[in-house]
């Protein structure tokens, strides 16, 4: 029988939240503890995330939050999650809710190399301001960052606990109390502004908010966040990677044991083929992006590309000559020429698209002629029948169903892009669209209508719920509206 569970305090891990109630429970041995908070008594505790808890203990974790939240402010999902693409960010976020072990195949957790060990580490500081606040230590998950070795707050570089993080260790419940020494005197701060600068703009982003909407990549945010810099071309087509390596290993060079070094890793972030959070926190840092704008990334209305094309056009219309713009715009005379008449790159043929026919790039205004009925079929997919779940209409969803480069349709094809302006709708719009599929869909299958089932088909949160309920009246009738009300 579980009795004076104790509360979460800031920052806590869920593990060191059980072990603060082995520890004052009572408990004679570990095994008699395990029967009541896990579904299997032999199971190792989970360090960093959750395992699968009785119904019991589970209403305990629970009772002052949601698991939703839970995961959220108790776990190092936002460490190794935040950075996912959306399908597999949810998918990592479901399974941690719902307790399952496959979140670790759906999280970049890093490989430990040449057997380094990890383990709980401990800020002694922490600990000793712990200690006077709260009465006892506990374990923070700002101390477990991988890649980071100093406590955000207190600059002080972390200690080793004796708790092993690994799947091969015996199950054990060890508090911070038990495992971090009374009045510890041996301890170093770190006088390196580099290494402090990165360890508090990891915890500042790890602090935040997780949006488990977003569609926006960290690849093709931070390839935003490089346009009008000196690391682009002038109409930002090109990536001029080897200045940009340069310039940010020069920037790293006092951080110590800094393992993101290679140009290699760098191409992979921007490509999406990487998405370590202490990698994307360093490359963020040096592009001065402010913690709050990895929160909701979003992409500039137009792009460098697109802007500069404008500017010429702009200054021609003007009055201004080819060779006057050129000088204006520090750009080469041929380049402004070929893209004010129309000519840059005429030989090219578009690529990477199921619109492949040898025309040639002057033809843009045909193309887009030609797209426009690929592009409303995308849009009938993507807006769904009622049957298939909706997905939000943007210009990255149909560029990605036709196979476009990204950028496409925004830069070239104005029909196509004013097609699918007509479809746009507020954030609260389509998750109410999305409600009434997973509702209609709950009663098309005699499925058990509760929010729960809504919750597993939808992956929203019931504040998202919430904020769409007055925009149901757009998608379905009173009865429904009621219904789902109910479930609130």
């Amino acid at each position: 029988m579980i009795a004076q569970f104790p509360s979460f305090y800031p920052d806590e891990l869920v593990y060191s939240l059980l072990a603060r109630y082995y520890v004052h429970s009572g408990y004679v041995r570990y095994v008699f503890a395990a029967e009541d908070l896990f579904q299997s008594k032999t199971v190792r505790p989970d360090i960093e995330f959750v395992n699968q808890y009785t119904p019991a203990a589970l209403q305990m974790i629970t009772r002052e939050m949601p698991m939703e939240k839970v995961i959220e402010n108790h776990t190092m999902f936002p460490y190794y999650g935040r950075f996912l693409q959306k399908e597999r960010r949810n998918k990592a976020f479901e399974a941690l809710v719902q307790m399952q072990g496959n979140y670790y195949n759906l999280l970049p957790i890093p490989k430990r190399k040449d057997d380094n060990k990890r383990y709980l580490r401990f800020c002694p500081l922490c600990a000793e301001n712990d200690r006077s606040q709260y009465g006892e230590a506990y374990w923070h998950r700002k101390h477990q960052f991988q890649g980071v070795k100093i406590c955000p707050l207190h600059r002080c570089y972390l200690i080793n606990s004796n708790l092993l993080i690994s799947g091969k260790t015996s199950p054990t419940l060890l508090s911070a109390e038990v495992a971090i020494p009374q009045n510890i005197n041996s301890y170093a701060l770190s006088d390196n502004e580099i290494e402090c600068k990165v360890a508090d703009y990891i915890a500042r982003v790890f602090q935040l908010e997780v949006d488990l909407q977003g569609n926006v990549t960290i690849g093709q945010f931070l390839n935003s966040r490089l346009e009008n810099t000196p690391y682009r071309s002038i109409r930002g087509e090109q990536r001029n990677i080897t200045l940009f390596h340069t310039n940010f290993t020069e920037y790293y060079k006092r951080l110590s044991d800094n393992w993101f070094t290679e140009c290699w890793q760098i191409q992979k972030v921007l490509t999406d083929d990487r998405v370590n959070c202490y990698e994307i926190c360093l490359l963020s840092l040096f592009l001065n992006v402010p913690a709050a704008d990895l929160v909701e990334m979003t992409l500039p209305e137009k792009s460098q590309q697109q802007m500069f094309d404008e500017q010429i056009y702009r200054l021609h219309k003007q009055g201004l000559k080819y060779p006057a713009i050129a000088e204006r715009l520090n750009a080469s005379y041929d380049l402004v020429k070929a893209i004010g008449e129309g000519n840059y790159k005429k030989h090219c043929k578009v690529s990477q698209n199921p619109l492949q026919s040898g025309k040639k790039a002057s033809d843009w205004k045909q193309i887009d002629r030609d797209t426009l009925p690929l592009v409303k079929d995308a849009i009938r997919k993507l807006y769904g029948d009622g049957i298939t779940r909706p997905k939000k209409i943007s210009m990255f969803a149909v560029e990605k169903v036709l196979n476009l480069p990204m950028g496409r349709i925004s830069n070239y094809f104005p029909l196509c892009k004013a097609e699918i302006e007509k479809y746009h709708e507020s954030q609260e719009q389509y998750w109410a669209r999305e409600v009434v599929w997973a509702v209609n869909h709950i009663i098309r299958n005699e499925d058990v209508m509760n929010w729960k089932h809504i919750r597993n088909l939808t992956n929203m949160r019931k504040r998202d719920l919430l904020a769409c309920i007055p925009y149901l009246y757009q998608f379905t009738d009173e009865d429904t509206i009621q219904l789902i009300q109910a479930m609130v």
